[in-house]
């Protein structure tokens, strides 16, 4: 579902505002009415949201223009959300509840959290294609996800790198001064580099009761506007890399037993093994095509203990080998980069 709250707009006609150009004439073209600005419960299309600031920044002539707009909106804009991730008992369980209801604010958002020995990613995109020609959301994005951890800790954080896909909209100094860190163009992903032990930090406004409330209520939510396919699907993604994605542990996932979910998704004319196929086929080729991981690591991000037997899927799936695929469909030489500055 193409959506997003209305809260993205916060702040949003005061920055215009003092470059002389009118809201409600930048919501137009969209057909996005005033009625949604600042408002959670009103939600409108995350793609006209990606093209208003795209225009906008290019007509007042602020490339900086999402950086500024999340730098003045804070974690705001994400309404209980925000509330969950501050009553947490550290930082990376702030992240990880939030990344786990942000469906809930916008389903097109993605957020996800790796961590590995002496490192750790927050990673972003979202359902678009071509991120790297959406400058302006993916900035705003992932500058926000930076200050989200800064609220959490209650002081400044310094990620120790951040990275982009797309080159830079403007001086380099200028992320600088609102990333407060090394910030690397033309990488592999959007994301930010952090330190391990930042996950660890107490939150400091963790509050246990309030966020066992505002979890009951989100999970409320997630049951009432989400269709189950929806929650099916979201529940695949995060078992596939662990090996464990089968119709007994989403089902269990989804709080039903097996025989009722299989009987459920028949109703709806959908296959539990062919779903999961058809989104290991279409994660392939975006991570073939659109990253630098290798042949293994894709395979074991899809879920396969053997890269063989991925090597054979994708032959059935596309009919030629996984490296030919990134070849011919790619799109360029991929570069990795990620300081170690803390």
């Amino acid at each position: 579902m193409d959506s997003i709250r209305g809260t993205a707009f916060l702040q949003f006609g005061e920055l215009l505002s003092e470059q002389g150009v009118s809201l409600r004439g930048c919501l137009a073209p969209q057909r996005v009415s005033l009625d949604v600005v600042g408002d959670f419960e009103k939600a409108f299309s995350y793609k006209s949201l990606v093209q208003i600031f795209e225009g906008s920044a290019h007509a007042i002539n602020m490339p900086e223009l999402g950086l500024e707009l999340a730098a003045r909106q804070g974690t705001s804009l994400l309404g209980p959300l925000q509330h969950l991730a501050r009553s947490a008992p550290t930082v990376g369980d702030g992240l990880v509840a939030v990344l786990r209801y942000m469906h809930l604010y916008s389903p097109s958002i993605h957020y996800r959290l790796e961590r590995r020995p002496g490192s750790a990613m927050l990673y972003f995109d979202n359902a678009l294609p071509c991120t790297d020609e959406i400058p302006q959301i993916v900035e705003k994005s992932v500058l926000q996800g930076k200050l989200l951890i800064s609220e959490l800790m209650g002081a400044a954080f310094r990620p120790r790198s951040v990275l982009f896909r797309h080159q830079p909209q403007g001086d380099v100094a200028i992320y600088r001064r609102y990333f407060g860190c090394p910030v690397l163009f033309g990488q592999d992903h959007n994301a930010l580099a952090l330190s391990p032990a930042s996950l660890q930090r107490p939150c400091i406004q963790h509050d246990a009761v309030l966020h066992s409330i505002v979890r009951f209520y989100l999970e409320a939510q997630s049951n009432q506007d989400e269709d189950l396919r929806s929650q099916m699907e979201r529940h695949i993604q995060m078992l596939l890399p662990k090996s464990r994605c089968n119709l007994q542990q989403v089902a269990r996932n989804l709080g039903l037993n097996p025989r009722t979910l299989q009987r459920r998704l028949a109703s709806d004319g959908v296959d539990f093994e062919g779903h999961v196929e058809q989104m290991r086929r279409q994660q392939a080729e975006q991570l073939l095509c659109r990253t630098s991981l290798t042949v293994g690591q894709i395979a074991r991000e899809l879920g396969y203990n053997r890269t063989a037997s991925f090597c054979r899927a994708h032959l059935r799936w596309f009919g030629i080998p996984p490296l030919e695929h990134r070849r011919l469909r790619g799109r360029g030489p991929f570069r990795a980069a990620e300081s170690t500055v803390d």
